[in-house]
Formats: C-alpha cells, structure tokens, sequence
C-alpha cells in the first residue's frame, strides 16, 4: 500500500509540475519554431521599447483585438498594471475579402463580424504565422441560415484574403508576439472583436439606409452595444449570446449595485 501511495502522489506531482512547466514555458515553446524565433529577433527590443514609452510591463499584460473593416484597422489595446486598457498600437489591414456584413456561410468570403476569441496560434500557416478565431460561434450558428456556415477564419500574414484579416508578414509578427506574450502570462481567452466600421450612430445611421447594407440594421445595432460599452467604459464589455442568437452586453457597474 505504502508504494502505491508514493506512486499515486509521485504522479500527482509529475502531472501538477508538467501543467505548471507548459503554461509558464508558452512563449518558449513558440520561440521553438523557426518563424516565431526569427520574429523575436527583429522585433522584441522594438516591443520592449513601446512597452516602456506607454507605461507596460515588458512581461506584458491581458491583450484585446478590435477590428473596423470599413476603415482596414485592427487596433491592439494592452490592459497596464493597473488594470487600465491602453491602445498600444494600430495596424493597417493589408487585404480583406468580401463587403460590410456578417458571415452567414461558406464560401461568401466574407470576413466575419460579431465578439470572438483567438482560438489558435499557427506557427506553421501558409501565411506566415496566424492566429485562429472561434467562428462561427453560437451567435453566427442561430443566425445563419446555411447548412455550411464555414470556419477557418484567422488574423495571419501574406497579401490576400479569403474571409481572414490580412496584415502583411511585418504586421502578423508585432500582433502574433502580443498574443503569446498575453497568453504566457495567463490569458486564455483573448478578444477579437470585430465591426464593420467604426461604430459612431453617424456611421451606423449612414450605412443602415444604404439599400445595400439595410439587411444588417438589427444585427449591427446589436454589435454597436459592444463598441459602445467599450468607448464608454475602456472595459471590454462581458458578453453572451441570446437564445435569439443576439449578443447580450453585460453591464458591470450596474451588475455589481
């Protein structure tokens, strides 16, 4: 009995410090394949140094993606020390695929938009590096009509678009080194939340009575509550899906009184 019971904690040990080991080494891990080491060598000083002209720990923080297709930005925000989110850099999209409007199915090339998160890091991507979002999430599963809604949708490297956010293989880098810095410090869920515009009620109004876009009014209304909390609050806002398949903004001051 006695050596089972070394056997039964020795594992217990062995699992815990295997778990501990693979978290803590994520970045490690990634810098093991060539393009990820080779991004690291030409830009880690870089980002250490906007690290410290925006007051952010080099060991960095929670991340959060934001997406305007109309205006081809993704912006980076980073939350400091203190919890406050600061934008840490702006990219220019390189190329996109498709028009103003969610994905609804496969093989409309449209780039999704709705509340997702990084699902995947691709060091081996036909693009350079890549970083995988969730859709179709439960929102783009109740409201799509198609029997295929599609997938594969990531935020990579290269020069074209097939429903993905292409950034350039310069861009990819900064972003893709953000995001595994944000994950080796512990952030299992990061954002990626994208609009079809910046989503001031001038622009909503404008692209609403569009005979084009009209279609989308309800559903980016919706989307608009998001951006809203986040330009009101510099929080990024708690969301959940309906049973209707619109997304629900939770709004924390009022859910904490």
């Amino acid at each position: 009995m006695k050596s089972r019971s070394i056997l039964f904690w020795g594992l217990v040990f062995f699992a815990v410090t295997a778990f501990t080991s693979d978290k803590n080494s994520f970045e490690e891990n990634q810098k093991g394949y060539d393009r990820v080491q080779s991004a690291y060598a030409r830009k880690e000083e870089l980002f250490f140094m906007k690290c410290r002209s925006k007051n952010i720990p080099e060991t960095f923080g929670n991340i959060y993606l934001r997406a305007f297709k109309q205006e081809g930005i993704v912006e980076l925000w980073v939350q400091n020390e203190s919890g406050k989110w600061v934008k840490f850099s702006e990219y220019e999209v390189y190329a996109q695929s498709g028009k103003l409007g969610p994905k609804r199915q496969q093989g409309d090339c449209q780039v999704p938009e709705g509340f997702y998160f990084i699902n995947e890091f691709n060091p081996y991507s036909n693009y350079h590096l890549s970083l995988g979002i969730d859709y179709p999430n439960q929102s783009d599963m109740t409201l799509s009509w198609a029997e295929r809604k599609g997938g594969d949708i990531f935020i990579h490297g290269g020069q074209v678009s097939a429903g993905c956010l292409a950034m350039s293989n310069y861009y990819i880098e900064d972003i893709y080194i953000a995001a595994v810095k944000a994950k080796n410090q512990g952030q299992n869920k990061i954002p990626v939340h994208i609009f079809p515009f910046r989503m001031s009620n001038q622009n909503l109004q404008f692209f609403s009575h569009t005979p084009e876009f009209s279609q989308h009014t309800r559903f980016w209304k919706n989307l608009q509550q998001g951006y809203t909390y986040f330009e009101n609050h510099k929080a990024v806002p708690r969301v959940s899906v309906g049973p209707d398949g619109y997304y629900r903004i939770v709004d924390e001051e009022s859910a904490s009184n």
